[in-house]
């Protein structure tokens, strides 16, 4: 029986038509999750290896940084000893106090024994043309390692840089070494150089530089330092993918991952280098199975979906005949129009009701926008009368009026009336962050006034952060918590610390003291008062109601953490997005 419908129907037979529909519904998502598996494992391991590479590359920046770091330290410390300040000066005159070149020997000889990296330090006196080592003294015109002076004095001196490649031949022979120069400065004048010589082999060692990737360290021009000693003192040109790094910090391709990072102020650069030829033999031989899987699955699905269509195919007499038999009864009762009819209006009626659940949500999120938007300015409100602000500029002018010049007294009020300007003149609640810092300052010359020296502001916020938009009144309630719970009760001066970073896509501010500091429960009662919905109305808007005016207007992921230990101090860290529009 198929096989006669097969030959009459052929193509428009039921039995293909199923067998074709089968087929597909099998073959095709199997296929696709082999293929989808296939590429989603392709991109795991590249984004593995990815991640992997800057994993090592942020190993050896960071290790980078801190040798560099302790270097200049180190150095810096060297060129402000006393006696060392006396070499510099070398006159007739000052030769008589006898500076003991042996104590600068001394001095120098500490940090190239403490650290089996460090190769070598000298200074050089431009006055007297002279050079001290671990060994003594000796003329510069004599001196050994001269070219290695000479390559960096021979730069302009805005272009300097202060981490190079040099070659020694203090030892009879040449040598690589990785150099980091110091001028010696008092004042704006320079007076001398002092120089420190890393051994490249040790300073691989220290760092602990993963063989598994190539690491170089590079000027933009040549390679300075790299875990494959024979690639240091080449161009960078010749690494492969360099040119493809300076577009972007991070490529992956077919044939290798290449990451590249900047080395702080140095002006050096750190490249790290994968080759894939391991991960594509590989790749090879998971494509090769799974074609091999593919195939064996479509033979399978083959003959499966033949024996299904064939158990489908078999009543086809029987519905035929039923169909004939029942025909006119069908025609007439309509029943295939009628249910169209209804799935239609069905259709029609979930569309109607998706729309008009979509208009009630948008408009009760906008009910909802305009609630927020007045609760933070009914808060805000509260500061804002202009007679103060007016009262304020007429004490100010009689205080310098009375006592003939400006005096604490007009300082302390126009500081004041400087805030309540701020905050009248600018009816924004969203504002830059920039205005909000100006307003702490404000705040800050009135406490400074009343406090005096009982405690000292350092602002560590970097600029990038200062045309980010925020709420108003965020620093001040935080800052003036950190003075009256935290400062005010110390013996000593107490620090406060405002800093400011970017972490993916987030702004985050942090108010540190190292005032009285709070008990573990008092900490863990005051988060939990913070993660509360209740906005508090009071004259002073405090610590509580900054957090929760954060969340109103960004969300709950944003607000406010304290972190204190008692007799350490506080740390209270804001976290609101970045927005620069």
């Amino acid at each position: 029986m198929v096989k006669k419908y097969v030959k009459d129907y052929k193509f428009n037979s039921l039995f293909i038509k199923n067998l074709i529909l089968l087929l597909m519904l099998i073959i095709v998502p199997i296929s696709g999750t082999v293929v989808l598996a296939y590429y989603s494992y392709n991109n795991m391991q590249k984004n593995e290896i990815q991640s992997y590479n800057e994993t090592i590359l942020n190993q050896a920046v960071s290790g980078l940084e801190r040798v560099v770091k302790e270097a200049r330290t180190q150095l810096i410390y060297i060129g402000f000893n006393s006696n060392v300040e006396l070499y510099m000066y070398d006159t007739e005159e000052i030769r008589q106090l006898n500076y003991k070149v042996k104590s600068i020997s001394e001095l120098i000889r500490l940090p190239v024994v403490s650290k089996d990296y460090i190769d070598s330090i000298y200074i050089h006196s431009f006055k007297s043309d002279k050079v001290i080592t671990m060994e003594g003294i000796s003329d510069f015109e004599t001196f050994g390692d001269r070219e290695c002076l000479l390559q960096y004095t021979g730069q302009a001196k805005k272009d300097r840089q202060w981490v190079m490649l040099t070659t020694s031949n203090e030892r009879g022979y040449p040598q690589m070494q990785l150099s980091i120069f110091q001028d010696i400065c008092y004042g704006s004048l320079c007076t001398g150089t002092i120089v420190m010589n890393l051994r490249l082999d040790e300073l691989i060692k220290e760092l602990n530089l993963s063989d598994e990737a190539q690491i170089c360290v590079s000027d933009g021009a040549n390679i300075l330092l790299s875990n494959d000693m024979q690639q240091t003192g080449k161009p960078i040109e010749n690494m492969k993918g360099f040119r493809e790094s300076k577009k972007d910090s991070a490529v992956i391709n077919q044939q290798f991952c290449i990451s590249s990072k900047s080395l702080g102020e140095s002006g050096l650069e750190v490249i790290s280098y994968f080759d894939l030829q391991t991960y594509q033999n590989k790749l090879s031989t998971i494509r090769n199975f799974m074609l091999t899987f593919l195939l064996v699955m479509v033979l399978i699905t083959f003959c499966l979906a033949t024996l299904i269509s064939i158990r489908i195919f078999s009543p086809i007499e029987t519905i035929f005949s039923s169909i004939k038999e029942y025909s006119n009864i069908l025609t007439g009762e309509d029943d295939m129009l009628k249910g169209k009819d209804e799935l239609m209006y069905i259709m029609d009626s979930i569309q109607k009701t998706v729309r008009k659940k979509k208009d009630v949500e948008e408009e009760l999120l906008e009910r909802v926008r305009l609630l927020k938007k007045a609760q933070s300015v009914a808060l805000q409100s509260q500061i804002n009368p202009h007679f103060i602000n007016n009262t304020l500029d007429t004490i100010n002018w009689m205080a310098i009026g009375l006592l003939g010049g400006k005096n604490e007294i007009s300082e302390m009020t126009s500081a004041l009336s400087k805030m309540l300007r701020m905050s009248l003149q600018n009816t924004d609640i969203i504002i830059p962050l920039k205005m909000e810092i100006d307003h702490c300052k404000c705040y800050l010359e009135i406490q400074k006034k009343r406090y005096e020296d009982k405690f000292e502001v350092v602002w560590e916020i970097p600029e990038l952060l200062y045309t980010c938009k925020t709420i108003r009144i965020i620093l001040q309630p935080i800052i003036e918590n950190a003075i009256y719970h935290g400062i005010k009760h110390l013996s000593n001066k107490g620090i406060i610390s405002v800093s400011g970073e970017i972490t993916e896509g987030v702004a985050q501010l942090c108010v540190k003291d190292n005032g009285l500091g709070m008990k573990e429960e008092e900490v863990a009662e005051l988060n939990q008062n913070m993660r509360s919905g209740m906005i508090r109305e009071s004259g002073h808007i405090g610590i509580t109601n900054v957090n929760q005016r954060l969340k109103l207007y960004f969300g709950e992921e944003y607000g406010i953490v304290i972190d204190s230990r008692e007799g350490v101090g506080t740390t209270v860290k804001l976290r609101f997005p970045l927005i620069n529009s």
